[in-house]
């Protein structure tokens, strides 16, 4: 049994999340960065950061696979008290007419077709696609991150087609990457050494620009064009694990990412952010089609495709007995996770493919009460235990 412990996380610097390029001496002298820290990262640098804030701890003996089992789930930005969570991808912006606002915004959905599709036919997927009747179009930037009240209005509207002030300034964008160009000082010198220059890519995770407003007029007060949020992140340790039993006071600085990056790790006693709201538990009771959400990135063994799909796409997600019938998928391409593994053994971990956060699948329900999808809001979908643990493939649920 674990019972969860909700903290705060507050950047002091702009959070450096490395993708997989090389980077460092005759590898790469430019850093590229992700638009969002993957959850190992902050899986890891929480685990840390719980031997470092006890006087008594380390890393000796088999504290490196207790640390393994502890679970990480986030972060996600939260702001004015309400959790936000990655843009679905069924979510479409029809442009206006000049190109630079959304005329209408768009939910798409597994359509039947005449004419058929490439699909392989051991996989009878319907592609997802705009409804009849709606002209094709290149989708127009929707924003990155959504507030928790319209995201459930998301997951439980029978609306296919929403007018262009749904888009509120309550809406974020992506996290803003800040450009570093760095030099190697010269001991000796006191100046820059000879070609050693390199640049480096951060995240302002602490401050995400609003959607629909003219960032660049300085003109408008800085906190309307800018939100200051926090970060929440949710940690189960098992009830066994007496010796960390300091988190409930928790409150330290610790690095977060590449280049040591200090962020405040702090005890935070709120639980409505994560529990799933009545409106949604209430949507899904005795629902025939289901939608899954995720809220962070998934690793399966087939790549795209859940690991608790059988070979007729049907199976029941973790932890729940609500049997599903796969019918489309709304996924982006694919994404690379790697890593450094501090435990033995030492060394770079193995080139993974995730489904990135914001994809969307479609259910049949053909058996079991829906309703109990509740239970596993916001929890792991990923098909290995480690992946859980660490935070992949974290899960809302709706109905379409």
């Amino acid at each position: 049994m674990m019972n969860p412990t909700f903290l705060t996380l507050t950047p002091h610097d702009p959070l450096v999340a490395r993708d997989g390029r090389p980077f460092g001496v005759n590898q790469g002298r430019r850093m590229r960065g992700l638009p969002w820290p993957l959850p190992s990262v902050v899986a890891g640098s929480f685990r840390t950061a719980l031997v470092k804030a006890h006087a008594t701890l380390d890393f000796s003996g088999d504290m490196p696979q207790r640390l393994l089992a502890i679970e990480v789930a986030g972060m996600f930005p939260v702001l004015n008290a309400e959790l936000y969570l990655p843009a679905p991808n069924d979510a479409l912006g029809e442009p206006d007419g000049n190109g630079k606002g959304i005329k209408a915004l768009h939910r798409v959905a597994p359509q039947p077709t005449a004419g058929g599709c490439d699909f392989p036919d051991d996989l009878p997927l319907q592609p997802v696609m705009l409804p009849d009747g709606v002209e094709d179009f290149k989708p127009a930037d929707i924003p990155a991150w959504w507030p928790a009240t319209k995201y459930w209005e998301w997951l439980t509207s029978t609306q296919s087609q929403f007018s262009s002030n749904w888009f509120t300034h309550d809406f974020l964008n992506a996290a803003h990457q800040e450009l570093r160009d760095h030099v190697c000082l010269d001991a000796d010198r006191g100046a820059a050494a000879e070609g050693l220059i390199f640049a480096t890519a951060g995240l302002n995770v602490g401050h995400l620009a609003r959607f629909g407003v003219k960032h660049e007029d300085r003109h408008i007060p800085f906190d309307q064009r800018y939100a200051k949020v926090a970060l929440s992140a949710r940690v189960q340790i098992p009830d066994s694990e007496r010796e960390f039993k300091h988190i409930n006071k928790c409150n330290i600085w610790h690095p977060l990412g590449g280049e040591r990056r200090l962020v405040h790790w702090q005890h935070h006693g709120g639980t409505d952010l994560w529990t799933c709201p009545a409106d949604v538990k209430q949507a899904l009771d005795r629902a025939l089609r289901i939608r899954m959400g995720l809220a962070s990135p998934a690793i399966f063994r087939g790549g795209w495709k859940p690991g608790w799909l059988n070979e007729h796409l049907e199976g029941s997600p973790p932890g729940s007995n609500v049997k599903l019938k796969l019918i489309g998928v709304s996924n982006g391409r694919w994404k690379a996770v790697s890593g450094w593994s501090l435990a033995p053994p030492r060394g770079p971990k193995p080139i993974r493919r995730i489904v990135p956060a914001g994809s969307v699948y479609f259910f049949d329900n053909v058996g079991g009460d829906p309703a109990k999808l509740a239970d596993r809001w916001l929890h792991s979908v990923s098909d290995e235990a480690q992946d859980k643990r660490d935070g992949f493939g974290l899960a809302v649920w709706g109905t379409w």
